[in-house]
């Protein structure tokens, strides 16, 4: 040792400095990152595997992202790089990007963007291994003075501070886009630089200091004394309610939402302290466009319900978060009372120290619970949006840090006495406990068991307790001697808190099991299996979940056999958002169609709710319309393969159609294959989610076996006006004059003619001949012309066969209909 140190003056800290100090703060810097990234790793992986199974796939990226498919790459693609753009967000890091592309008319746009959340578990473990590494280097390596340790623990703080940040800038995320420059997506920011090695040092002199108590000078101490009383409140209260939200939205989610629990269940739960605080959830949007106004919305959510529905929590929750903060309140207070001295004065300075401890909580709390997201697209566009704590919550905080202060002053000196005195050893400082010779105290507890009282020297840290050294340390009112309770007195004891207890988890539990059984039957999932029964091609469970109200002739197309088989139906869904009053609901879902995204929504209500049942009902969902035209009447068709009735009248141009109620998808058209004389080419048509509406059109045409049949008929009206005795057959294409009085006419066709069908008018097919036939008669004509006696003479004539008819194929028949002349 050098003189100076042997004679009880240590080297000035420039002097004594030597840079190999700094070697075990670089490693632990390097080891807490390291630590922090594995985390990273896990937490994400957790979380991209619980998406992937919401989304029916494991790892997939989730569908319902607002930006092209294929844009962003699969989160396993870039799992390292998200992984360490987390470590950087946990450090207050915001992730961003800028955007450059060219506009027609406009020119080149700049545009930016960024998103700022903390996971606060990564931030925790940060702290955390700089705390105990801190720790464990003090206890193995005493450092020389204070100023050491301050150097140390900064050096902690650089080497962890440069490595969140380089790493963050070297693996930033590209995202590759066409005819748009995207730079890479990076969280490092001032915030990320600030506060990685503020974290870090300040963690790591806190680990240091712990393992040698005077390293902090004692004048701090008064300063932190409160602090520990803030860390217990929220310790207990995030303890518990923090895996009680998890279980309840586990329970109504799914147990995939829980694989993420680690990233967003701190922020989460700092949520839920605000709100069992009475603290308002504030929630603020805004949009702006080249063209429009700004639309700017902003609003704090007072109400329980409306907070609580950020995560799908029931309003019932947030009483029981009240409840919580009451009791924790209380707890603390009693923690307050034996970490103090046990009479604190009235000063200011005593009443206002717990209440300015928890104000710096609560806006320490707001700004770590912010989520926020910004864009700004130059002139043509602009938004931001953040769900927060409000700053009102320091001030609320206070209030109840003024509350606790008035408990502990109060009430806890009686509730005290309910506690063993092994669990107030533990609490109290070493300042208040006995000084040596006191003695052992006896200590009936709760259930009259007689504990020894450690002696411990009276601890000098604590000026306002400091005591001269022949004077023994008071007893703190708490090691009071208590009278040892009876038998009957611990038997009733142990009855009432054994009922209390009783009660409590019975209440609990039972409130839980109803609302989770309510949940399991909510709007939400009413919509939800509305909509698996039209992504699953179940039309009859459809119309059962939310029965439009149609009359039965409408429902031709709204049955199993036909959309069972209708192809693009809705191939996914995701609920968005539920939103219920006291009889009321409604619920925002996202549909998805062959690539396309729409936004639908629900309104249900209660029809005649009981205790486990509220028994929702939809109203009439949404349906599409699906308008069939055709060329030419026809009574029945094949939809997606299921011969239906349509009873179309037609149309030359196909501009009266028939419209039917359809839930989205595909549909095929076509003639049934028992269709003997009509033809027609299958038609195609969606019913799309953002339009709901689609049209077909039938161009019918004439079968061969038509235009045969066609010609037959024909054909036996020309044999059957043969028949014919008269010179001009009545409903005939055929028929001469004759100038005299004739008798025994005869017809004979001496040349069929040909046909064809041409054009439609809607009502059928013109039949004309194709090249005219003959027809000859054979007859006795009087050749005196009324003059004398009748004179009769054989003769014939031929006349010229064309016509024109009317064909109608109806019901696999066919119907011809002379036109005359």
């Amino acid at each position: 040792m050098e003189p100076s140190v042997a004679e009880g003056h240590p080297l000035p800290p420039a002097r004594s400095f030597d840079v190999r100090m700094l070697f075990p703060g670089a490693i632990l810097g390097a080891a807490a990152y390291a630590v922090t990234l594995a985390v990273s790793l896990a937490a994400l992986a957790l979380s991209v595997a619980g998406a992937g199974f919401g989304q029916d796939g494991a790892g997939k990226l989730p569908s319902n992202l607002p930006v092209p498919a294929g844009t962003v790459p699969s989160p396993w693609q870039i799992f390292f790089q998200l992984a360490v753009q987390l470590v950087a967000m946990s450090q207050f890091g915001a992730l961003g990007t800028s955007v450059e592309a060219s506009v027609p008319f406009l020119g080149t746009v700049h545009g930016s963007g960024s998103v700022f959340a903390v996971p606060l578990l990564l931030t925790a473990v940060a702290a955390a291994v700089c705390f105990f590494g801190g720790r464990r280097a003090g206890n193995r390596r005493p450092s020389g003075s204070t100023a050491h340790v301050w150097v140390e623990s900064a050096a902690t703080g650089a080497v962890f501070c440069l490595l969140v940040n380089v790493a963050a800038a070297v693996f930033a995320i590209a995202v590759p886009a066409p005819m748009v420059k995207i730079s890479p997506l990076s969280a490092v920011s001032f915030g990320s630089i600030v506060v990685s090695l503020v974290v870090a040092t300040l963690a790591t002199v806190a680990g240091r200091a712990s393992a040698r108590p005077g390293t902090i000078s004692a004048r701090w101490s008064p300063w932190l004394r409160p602090l520990w009383a803030v860390s217990v409140h929220f310790g207990i209260f995030l303890g518990v309610a923090v895996p009680l939200a998890v279980l309840v939205l586990g329970v109504q989610f799914g147990w995939p939402m829980t694989l993420s629990t680690l990233l967003w269940a701190p922020t989460a739960g700092l949520y839920l302290l605000g709100l069992g605080h009475l603290s308002p959830l504030a929630r603020s949007w805004g949009m702006s466009s080249i063209g429009s106004s700004s639309s700017n919305v902003a609003g704090s959510d007072f109400s329980f319900g409306m907070g609580l529905a950020q995560f799908g929590l029931p309003v019932w929750a947030a009483w029981l978060l009240v409840l919580l903060a009451v009791v924790v309140s209380l707890a603390t207070s009693v923690f307050w009372y034996l970490r103090r001295n046990p009479e604190p004065g009235s000063g200011i300075k005593q009443w206002a120290e717990l209440p300015v401890a928890f104000l710096a909580a609560g806006l320490l709390a707001s700004w770590m619970s912010t989520v926020s997201g910004s864009f700004d697209a130059s002139s043509l566009a602009s938004g931001n949006g953040a769900l927060t704590l409000t700053p009102l919550t320091g001030l609320i905080l206070a209030v109840w840090g003024l509350g606790i202060e008035v408990s502990a002053r109060h009430a806890a000196p009686r509730l005290v006495s309910y506690i063993p005195l092994s669990i107030i050893h533990r609490i109290l400082p070493q300042s208040l406990h006995a000084a040596p010779g006191v003695g052992v105290i006896p200590d009936a507890g709760l259930f009259g068991a007689e504990a020894p009282l450690e002696r411990h020297p009276a601890a000098s840290g604590d000026a306002s307790n400091a005591r001269a050294p022949h004077e023994p340390a008071p007893l703190h009112p708490a090691l009071a001697a208590r009278e040892p309770l009876s038998a009957r007195s611990k038997r009733n004891l142990v009855t009432v808190l054994g009922g209390a207890g009783l009660v409590a988890v019975l209440v609990v539990g039972l409130t839980v099991m109803v609302n989770v059984i309510k949940g399991s039957n909510g709007p939400d999932k009413l919509v939800a299996s509305y909509l698996q029964a039209l992504e699953d091609g179940q039309a009859s469970k459809a119309l059962t979940l939310a029965d439009p109200g149609l009359a039965n002739d409408q429902r031709s197309l709204l049955t199993d056999a036909v959309y069972s088989k209708a192809a693009k139906r809705i191939d996914g869904f995701t609920i968005l958002s539920t939103k219920t009053t006291d009889t009321t609901a409604t619920v925002v879902a996202e549909l998805r169609q062959d690539g396309r995204k729409q936004q639908s929504t629900f309104t249900l209500h209660k029809t005649n709710p009981e205790l486990l049942d509220d028994h929702w009902t939809m109203d009439s969902a949404p349906l599409g319309k699906l308008t069939v035209s055709s060329t030419s009447p026809i009574q029945k068709a094949l939809v997606d393969g299921q011969e239906t009735t349509l009873a179309i009248t037609g149309s030359e141009y196909g501009n009266k159609g028939t419209q039917f109620p359809v839930f989205p998808g595909e549909y095929t058209i076509e003639l049934p294959p028992t269709e003997k004389y009509l033809t027609a080419q299958k038609a195609v048509v969606l019913v799309s989610i953002d339009n709901y509406t689609g049209s077909a059109n039938l161009s019918i045409e004439p079968s061969e076996a038509l235009k045969t049949e066609a010609a037959a008929q024909a054909d036996a009206l020309l044999a059957t006006c043969a028949k014919s005795t008269d010179f001009r057959p009545k409903g005939c294409p055929f028929g001469t004059y004759s100038f005299s009085t004739t008798r025994n006419v005869q017809w004979t066709l001496t040349k069929k003619p040909t046909y064809k069908l041409s054009g439609t008018s809607g009502s059928g097919w013109a039949l004309s001949t194709d090249t005219s036939g003959e027809a000859k008669a054979n007859y006795e004509r009087d050749a005196s012309y009324g003059f004398g006696a009748a004179d009769w003479k054989p003769d014939s004539t031929t006349a010229t066969i064309s016509f024109s008819a009317t064909v109608t194929a109806q019901d696999n028949t066919v119907h011809l209909n002379y036109n005359g002349y």
